[in-house]
């Protein structure tokens, strides 16, 4: 089935927090965690899933913003296929885990944080975008780590380290349309904006990130930190 036969299947489908048109099948998948490593992951999966959603919908209306210059909206029209396989690659991995508890209150808050990142101008938008993709690596990393439970899951380590070379690849395109607009230093500090308070939603998933091996406060301090190299002086 191609692309474009598997967006017809779903056309519209519900997700974590954002219904989506011409979303991708989930793609199967087969884990090896232990018990309570699945559990932990698929409590984590949907903050990450919300956060593949948003950036769908941002970077199909960006792609179409006609303030942005033309070979800048065909780069974020890509970034969006690629955000509609990372949906798909996420979601065949949450369906191979054990469902977890519904929570009313993280769903609400990762709308309203996702929501809130298109607030004022495109290229703050973007530093913004810039910013939480590149904390998404930060918190793939951490799944990843040497020894993690994830990292030694062939299946749930392939989704991960395929999510996060596309993300480092889609922050280098983001900061780059940003910093051209409203310079290094305003793009800095929407991207730290943004980071904080992404750190603030993680930690509705504290417990989950410490189950599966991961330090939440350890975590927490570096999404706040911003890289230096992100938005170099």
């Amino acid at each position: 089935m191609n692309a474009a036969d598997q967006r017809l299947a779903v056309h519209g489908h519900a997700g974590h927090c954002f219904s989506l048109a011409g979303r991708l099948l989930p793609q199967p998948c087969t884990i090896a965690l232990d018990p309570a490593s699945a559990e932990a992951l698929a409590a984590i999966l949907p903050l990450l899933g919300c956060g593949e959603e948003a950036a769908i919908v941002s970077f199909d209306r960006l792609a179409r913003d006609c303030s942005i210059a033309a070979a800048s909206r065909k780069a974020l029209k890509a970034i969006a296929e690629d955000e509609r396989q990372h949906d798909a690659l996420l979601s065949g991995l949450q369906q191979a885990l054990p469902q977890p508890t519904a929570d009313p209150a993280l769903r609400r808050e990762s709308r309203r944080f996702h929501r809130a990142l298109s607030a004022g101008s495109v290229p703050v938008h973007l530093a913004r975008i810039a910013g939480i993709d590149a904390a998404v690596c930060t918190v793939l990393s951490h799944l990843l780590r040497s020894g993690s439970a994830v990292a030694h899951d062939p299946a749930a380590a392939k989704v991960m380290r395929h999510i996060r070379r596309d993300e480092a690849r889609h922050v280098a395109i983001s900061r780059s349309i940003a910093i051209a607009a409203i310079g290094r230093n305003q793009a800095r500090d929407a991207a730290a904006q943004a980071r904080s308070e992404l750190a603030d939603l993680l930690a509705f998933a504290a417990s989950a990130f410490e189950r599966i091996g991961v330090d939440p406060c350890r975590l927490s301090a570096h999404v706040r930190a911003v890289p230096n190299g992100l938005f170099p002086q």
